[in-house]
């Protein structure tokens, strides 16, 4: 096993690019890596290479899931069945085993366990790899990290890539402390590199240096300025609206002087963009949202519908039904439930007890007979947008690709404007950042159950080294106090001067401390 630790946009792919032609030329290598957007990446960065294949892990853990016949809960599923947890008492785990379910994570736990106990299985599977390649080897959870070692068993060699300094995913239990151990044992090679940051200019290298040398639990490395021009803006207005309209102006001068220019709009939270999309929207300025990239919840719920009529797991997903519509908090729903979870939760009489309950009982639909799918469509147009999906010769299969068809697939779009959360641009660039919403209290937000400050520091320094060629930052003063309450509102202070002329009740923030501890 080999190690290459560098920091942001200083050419890990090229190096790994470089290595393969020269010592694997024909030889079959699989990369996998955290996100889509990455894997989007690598795979456009390789396509010239045959043998190279690339996936997230999620992916090609589900290639190798020993339990086929177990559903993966998605999120809302996820969400609807702990909150049935918490209203009969029947622990989430035993909920799912009778249901057969399962979450992703506990899906790459028993994975993992299968591997181990069943190497043959693991052979056949995965396949005799010459190279795997682990990229943003930091993004990923203890359990994955252990999937990915017994993954490698099955690889002549294994390089991971990554960089601690950009691990934000602590919210999942990923933290540095994976690569830190890996960087530092002695039994694993470290590959040469230059570590010169070919993305950033020289400014923005700077002061980002500056700011994660801050963080106490990480590795020292070079991370080098190649004279790279750009420009680093630190800007603070009064109000949000007057950081909406800076932004606003910014966007005209950069289309301006180059109308196929990438702008990256970034935040920590969603409340500090809201007004600005009303704002591009007046302004005839499009712009691609990747806030709120979930399905769609009238298509999820169609699929449900789908689902319990035409697959085998019908009771799971007039569950999932009921819960969307509050029915778990209906005491006799339930006692119902509790009677066939204890009892049968696979017979028919459970059908029928969940459709007496209304908003489901007013869905005709009887469970007892055959349905034919072309009446089934014909008698509810509702589902017309479903149907030219639908292959009649493979209902089931058809059913499940829904939801991928409809999932939103939150890709980058180059040369245009985008908006989201800093977390979601991990993997990305763009020529423009802007970055709003740096007030102490937002980020940092010494509130936050699990994030510490040095995992906030990592993620802002994640943020601003998106940027090829300017980065701004603009941080305001004046916020709703519904908003900060959300945050760490014992960071602002309200403003009682501005209690006759406000609309809504103000708090005042100040920059973050993070821009502050740089100067």
């Amino acid at each position: 096993m080999k190690i290459l630790l560098s920091g942001p946009g200083t050419g890990k792919t090229t190096k790994v690019k470089t290595i393969i032609k020269k010592d694997y030329p024909e030889a079959l290598v699989q990369v996998i890596s955290f996100t889509n957007a990455t894997i989007n990446d690598l795979t456009e960065s390789f396509k010239t290479f045959d043998n190279v294949k690339c996936s997230t892990l999620h992916s090609f853990a589900l290639k190798i899931n020993h339990l086929p016949e177990l559903h993966i809960l998605n999120d809302l599923e996820t969400k609807l069945l702990n909150n049935l947890e918490q209203k009969i008492g029947i622990p989430f785990l035993t909920i799912c085993d009778l249901l057969k379910c399962i979450t992703f994570d506990r899906m790459i736990e028993s994975c993992l366990s299968f591997l181990k106990r069943n190497p043959k299985y693991a052979e056949d599977v995965i396949g005799d790899l010459d190279l795997l390649i682990v990229d943003e080897f930091q993004d990923f959870n203890p359990i994955e990290q252990q999937l990915i070692f017994e993954i490698s068993k099955y690889s002549k060699e294994t390089f991971i890539l990554g960089d601690d300094d950009q691990s934000i995913y602590s919210f999942k239990d990923a933290d540095p402390d994976g690569i830190i151990s890996l960087y530092k044992s002695t039994e694993i090679e470290k590959i040469k590199h230059e570590n010169l940051c070919y993305r950033c200019p020289d400014s923005i290298v700077s002061f980002c240096s500056r700011m994660i040398r801050k963080n106490t639990h990480r590795i020292d490395k070079p991370w080098i300025p190649t004279n790279k021009s750009g420009a680093l803006n630190i800007q603070q207005t009064t109000t949000l609206h007057e950081a909406d309209l800076k932004v606003l102006d910014l966007i005209r001068r950069i289309k301006g002087e180059n109308k196929d220019a990438s702008i990256l709009i970034l935040s920590p939270v969603e409340f500090a963009i809201k007004n600005l999309r009303v704002m591009l929207y007046h302004n005839d300025i499009e712009y691609f949202d990747f806030w709120n990239k979930d399905l769609r919840e009238e298509i999820q719920i169609k699929i449900w519908w789908l689902k319990a009529i035409f697959t085998d797991r019908k009771v799971l997903n007039l569950l999932f039904l009921a819960g969307y519509n509050k029915l778990f908090s209906n005491q006799r729903f339930q006692k119902m439930i509790i009677d066939h979870l204890r009892k049968d939760i696979s017979n028919k009489q459970v059908l029928l007890d969940i459709l007496k309950f209304s908003p489901l009982s007013d869905y005709s639909i009887n469970f007892s007979e055959n349905i034919d799918l072309d009446s089934f469509f014909d008698n509810n147009p509702e589902f017309e947008d479903l149907r030219p999906y639908i292959n009649p010769d493979n209902i089931e299969n058809s059913i499940e690709n829904l939801t991928q068809i409809f999932n939103p697939k939150a890709e980058f779009k180059k040369g245009n404007i985008n908006l989201m959360s800093i977390h979601k641009s991990k993997g990305l660039e763009s020529e423009y950042v802007i970055i709003l919403g740096l007030v102490d209290g937002i980020l940092p937000n010494k509130k936050r159950g699990l994030d510490t400050i040095e995992a906030q520091r990592r993620l802002l320094f994640v943020g601003m080294t998106r940027a090829l060629q300017e980065l701004n930052i603009i941080s305001s003063l004046e916020w709703d106090a519904s908003d900060i309450h959300k945050v760490d509102d014992s960071q602002f202070k309200f403003a009682y001067w501005r209690r006759k002329t406000a609309k809504t009740p103000k708090s005042v923030g100040k920059i973050s401390s993070f821009i502050e501890e740089n100067d």
